[in-house]
């Protein structure tokens, strides 16, 4: 499906070339790779010099960094939905507002509203304003189980529609819990505080994005029941083990039953050796929303890319159906073009997990994770360094987040004036 622009770099005699630069594991690449050499038949006259950093996190987003302080940042690439505020803020990505207004690809209804939000900027705050990057996917978390494991320990599998209660997801895990030797197995791997909050009521950041939330009644109640899962209920690590794996680890070496985590993980799960599905996370009390945050993944442009109209046919095309479809198929993602999940080509009948249905039903409920909400998120950080206090049963959180509240609060005042203007 060719863009706008597509008919006047095609005929051009000398091909343009833009670099793409990602991350991921070995099987993205493989993907990612496969992808582009689709749109450099589809468009002979751009040819696309991909480039995946391997891994995730600070370590994609700090080369990133360098590379555009050092005036060679790559005309298109992976901006991560919580470091785009900082990048947004200084100014280094291309508006793509004019570039889509004109592509006969991109239709912006098709795209799932929460993953458009949280690229956009209006000079002072996120989640409002212009568009500086195209969604590469949407990225909803939900709980992965071990379904050989619940059928050994006679279980029956949760419900892919009716999220469990927490005293009902407490009495399962802890069924699933128990020491071989002196080998721990755990319920679950753990579960994040994010869901917890939100699914009893509370706020980690106020609306009006100004003030750190969470030392509310139910941001407490949340925080302390996360950590006693592995503190009180011990079916779940707890926070003073050291040097134990990490969480998707521990699912995928069959010693937690139970994981939440993201599509992403499918393709690499497809390879395990046992059989599993995904169900929607617990909820505090019958007829709450199962509320998770979904990361997704924006492609943007370079500000000062000598190539813009060759870089936004490439984003075109990755984040517009020719380029989502390739990348659904592989299990890889849920496609930001809401339209294509509902197809087989993200279904995938026959393969696992036998409910996709659960990815869409936890995006329709997901929230941007809260280090969107801010272009500076150095207030996250302070949070962390206190946080483990309470997963290590150190501090109680009823003590600890009151204590910690005006510290976090001032980070985000003198880190984001733009957003106290």
């Amino acid at each position: 499906m060719a863009g706008v622009f597509g008919a006047a770099l095609g005929a051009s005699a000398a091909p343009v070339t833009v670099s793409l630069t990602g991350w991921g594991g070995p099987e993205e690449k493989l993907i990612v790779s496969g992808v582009v050499a689709a749109f450099e038949r589809t468009h002979p006259g751009i040819k696309v010099r991909y480039t995946q950093i391997p891994g995730v996190g600070f370590d994609y987003y700090n080369k990133v960094r360098l590379m555009i302080v050092a005036g060679i940042s790559p005309d298109v690439y992976y901006v991560p939905d919580g470091n785009f505020g900082e990048l947004a803020s200084r100014h280094v990505l291309l508006n793509l507002d004019p570039w889509v207004a004109k592509s006969k690809v991109i239709r912006l209804a098709d795209i799932w509203p929460s993953s458009l939000k949280r690229f956009r900027w209006d000079g002072h705050r996120l989640q409002a304003g212009s568009l500086y990057c195209l969604p590469k996917d949407i990225g909803p978390n939900v709980m992965f189980y071990n379904k050989d494991v619940l059928r050994k320990r006679g279980i029956a599998a949760p419900d892919p529609k009716v999220p469990m209660t927490w005293d009902q997801a407490i009495a399962v895990w802890k069924r699933l819990s128990f020491k071989d030797n002196t080998v721990n197995h755990y319920g679950i791997s753990g579960y994040p505080y994010e869901s917890a909050v939100w699914s009893s009521g509370g706020e980690i950041i106020s609306p009006d994005k100004r003030t750190w939330a969470l030392a509310s009644a139910p941001g407490i109640r949340a925080i302390q029941w996360c950590a006693d899962l592995g503190l009180i209920h011990k079916v779940a690590p707890d926070g003073s083990k050291s040097g134990s794996a990490s969480p998707g680890q521990l699912f995928e070496s069959q010693l937690a039953a139970m994981h939440v985590d993201g599509r992403w993980m499918v393709p690499r799960y497809r390879s395990l050796g046992f059989d599993w599905d995904v169900a929607p996370l617990p909820i505090p009390v019958p007829g709450r929303k199962s509320i998770m945050w979904s990361g997704s993944v924006g492609f943007g442009i370079d500000a000062k890319t000598k190539h813009p109209e060759a870089a936004f046919q490439l984003v075109e095309y990755l984040a517009g159906p020719d380029g989502q479809t390739a990348m659904t198929k592989s299990g890889l993602q849920v496609p930001n073009q809401m339209w294509l999940a509902q197809t087989d080509v993200f279904r995938q009948p026959g393969q696992r997990p036998a409910h996709p249905e659960v990815f869409l039903d936890s995006a329709l409920t997901s929230r941007p994770g809260p280090w969107t909400d801010t272009p500076n998120t150095f207030w996250h950080d302070v949070f962390f360094n206190f946080i483990g206090k309470v997963w290590r049963g150190e501090r109680t959180a009823r003590g600890l987040l009151p204590e910690i509240s005006p510290m976090v609060n001032q980070a985000m005042r003198e880190n984001n004036p733009e957003a106290f203007k």
